[in-house]
């Protein structure tokens, strides 16, 4: 059966497959592992997406192009800067969008001010 297994070589040759293992087309072996902060994270580097949760000693491997993760929390301090720069990011937003009113937003403030109509639930009023 020449044909047979001259045609299970070319198959294996099309995925990539040689000698039972996958061949990638770049050499991550002396890649850098990246940093991860989460437990499940996901890679999608040239291939489909994939998900993963770190092992006990807080390493992974991507199984289609083996790029090599570590897991490294967060510490509280950080955290915190992070989510203080998120909020002042989304304020500043909040702030731009108010000052960019269109002319129906202006008129609807003009006949009931929103800000009126939150003190008056507040307040127990409304």
């Amino acid at each position: 059966m020449p044909y047979a297994r001259d045609m299970e070589a070319r198959s294996a040759a099309g995925r990539g497959i040689k000698g039972g293992t996958r061949e990638t087309e770049r050499d991550t072996s002396m890649d850098e592992p990246k940093i991860i902060h989460t437990e499940t994270f996901s890679c999608a580097d040239d291939h489909p997406i994939v998900w993963y949760t770190f092992d006990k000693d807080g390493k992974a491997m991507c199984e289609y192009c083996a790029t090599h993760f570590i897991y490294e929390p967060k510490d509280f301090h950080d955290k915190m800067v992070e989510e203080k720069e998120l909020l002042d990011m989304s304020m500043k937003e909040s702030i731009k969008q108010k000052e960019e009113r269109t002319y129906s937003e202006e008129m609807q403030d003009k006949i009931e001010p929103i800000d009126d109509y939150v003190n008056k639930i507040l307040k127990g009023s409304g």
